[in-house]
């Protein structure tokens, strides 16, 4: 089984400071900006504490029609933050995806430093690749098969 550091997406998260005064509004302008789904926010000390996905902008502010003004990032994020860290199974990491609902999710490394981000999308594509791989062997042993029944 492959460990989340094996197929997480390799760019740096985008994090957002807390108790900073950015607003949904920056939050949005940040996702769009750099075409990104979500936002890790972190602490002052750079411990990560929540994270902001487009999903909570939608239900958090646009929904309950909200200024994106003067809504606050802490207002906003989803807390306490799930993690999987980069040692973890890709099994695991579903699970967790699983039971609590969500489509990202942060990966750690052991000194909880953020490392990456695992998503809905990663999984899926890494779930296609074993696919495709087992189809692909699946027709040459039959090839072959066919191959000895035809000498035979």
């Amino acid at each position: 089984m492959s460990s989340v550091s094996e197929i997480m997406s390799f760019r740096e998260p985008w994090t957002i400071t807390a108790y900073s005064n950015k607003t949904a509004r920056d939050v949005a302008a940040i996702l769009t900006k750099n075409r990104i789904g979500s936002l890790i926010v972190i602490d002052k000390d750079n411990t990560p504490i929540g994270i902001i996905t487009e999903s909570d902008l939608v239900k958090r502010v646009c929904l309950e029609n909200y200024n994106a003004d003067k809504v606050l990032v802490e207002e906003i994020m989803s807390s306490p933050l799930i993690t999987v860290m980069t040692f973890d199974s890709v099994d695991t990491a579903s699970r967790v995806m699983l039971s609590n609902k969500i489509k990202r999710l942060p990966v750690l490394e052991a000194d909880n430093r953020i490392s990456g981000i695992i998503s809905v999308t990663d999984i899926a594509y890494h779930l296609a690749k074993i696919l495709l791989d087992d189809y692909n062997r699946h027709r040459s042993l039959k090839k072959i098969l066919e191959m000895n029944d035809v000498s035979n």
